[in-house]
């Protein structure tokens, strides 16, 4: 590989690494800042799934012509992210709404209510 193309992939390495370094703490600050589960969630499912995937997309451009398996493993692992997180946050957030986990204070509008159905604590025990 040239000096140049060699210069441009340690560049792109370093800026995966500190774009997704700044997405892991956007995800930290919203998992401590936002006042309820659901935002929470968000933070974590959207900035988090972008975050990971930028970290693990830094080795798989390092190794990307030492070792062509661990790149195809990095793609692996991120295409595995982008399925599966976004999946299971929303499978969280619907868990916790019917479980009648409570909204934050501000919120003005509830769209779900009319179409799911909450189970209260007592109720969920009988079924």
């Amino acid at each position: 590989m040239s000096d140049v193309a060699h210069v441009a992939q340690e560049l792109l390495v370093a800026a995966s690494m500190l774009i997704g370094t700044f997405f892991m703490i956007v995800t930290g600050v919203g998992l401590i800042r936002f006042p309820d589960v659901f935002c929470r969630m968000h933070a974590a499912g959207k900035a988090g799934t972008i975050g990971i995937s930028l970290l693990i997309l830094a080795p798989t451009l390092f190794f990307l012509d030492r070792e062509p398996f661990v790149s195809v493993r990095g793609v692996l692992a991120i295409v595995f992210q982008a399925l599966t997180t976004p999946g299971a946050t929303y499978l969280l957030a619907h868990a916790c709404y019917v479980r009648r986990y409570p909204l934050h204070d501000r919120t003005q509008l509830d769209e779900l209510k009319e179409w799911l159905p909450t189970v209260s604590d007592e109720e969920f025990g009988r079924e």
